[in-house]
């Protein structure tokens, strides 16, 4: 878990966060980001180990978080989890939409229930959560609701038909969202990561048929900074849009690519 800010950012301090997706890489920096910024933390994973681990690391730095493994794609594990949530913790303030699944293939050869899957997951599974947790947003008359998009939503990528599809769709979702209830103090906005130091970078090193470090550097020279991102800085934007400061970017993607832009 990274050392706590300086100084917190404005209407964090107490607030119940739910964080999809959080047994590792991004999803696990965001929960420790906002843990570090003072938000009691729901950690969601498909897998139970995964969000048990992830929320005692949190614990262990000194944050108030619990695990409440579930799939998002699922609407009934979703009502049981942000259920258990409130009986825990209290009401959800903060949705922040990172589980996902990608499994990297050309579209000829997809398999028509993975990519039903990886629609289930990555636009239904947002949907899903949204959906449960706006209620009580609205009745308080504050949430922030804040969805992981992806470059690869902006601009398409080859092989990942089915997830850019759903990373794309995901920004209008969020337009959407924004505009039904962005007035009654709900701000809902998302970011498009570039590429960034995952454990999905292994797959995408299969796909091209070239080793991770190969991938790595491949990924390296697409950015202008020269070097691929880091889940702490993808975190850092997550907290950001989720404060008081954030509600400037209501129905946005802010793209956190490295500098890359097509």
């Amino acid at each position: 878990m990274t050392a706590a800010p300086a100084a917190g950012l404005r209407g964090l301090e107490g607030r119940v966060a739910l964080v999809t997706g959080a047994g590792q890489g991004i999803g696990a920096a965001i929960a420790a980001r906002l843990g570090d910024e003072g938000c009691r933390v729901a950690v969601n994973s498909l897998q139970p180990a995964k969000a048990a681990g992830t929320a005692e690391r949190l614990r262990g730095a000194g944050a108030d978080a619990h695990a409440f493994p579930a799939d998002v794609a699922d609407a009934s594990q979703v009502n049981d989890m942000v259920s258990g949530i409130e009986e825990t913790l209290g009401p959800v303030q903060i949705l922040v939409n990172n589980a996902a699944y990608l499994d990297m293939e050309r579209m000829l050869d997809q398999d028509p229930a993975i990519w039903n899957r990886m629609i289930d997951v990555d636009l239904t599974g947002p949907f899903n959560c949204a959906r449960r947790v706006l209620s009580g947003m609205l009745a308080a008359a504050w949430g922030r609701i804040v969805t992981i998009s992806s470059i690869w939503g902006l601009i398409g990528a080859k092989g990942a038909t089915a997830y850019c599809a759903a990373k794309g769709g995901l920004v209008e979702m969020t337009r959407a969202l924004d505009a039904e209830v962005g007035s009654a103090g709900v701000c809902a906005s998302a970011l498009a990561p570039g590429i960034i130091d995952t454990p999905q970078l292994a797959s995408d090193a299969g796909f091209a048929g070239i080793s991770l470090e190969e991938m790595k550097a491949r990924y390296a020279t697409e950015d202008l900074v020269g070097r691929i991102g880091t889940p702490e800085e993808i975190a850092g934007v997550v907290a950001f849009l989720a404060s008081d400061d954030g509600a400037a970017f209501r129905g946005q993607t802010v793209p956190v690519t490295g500098g890359r832009s097509e």
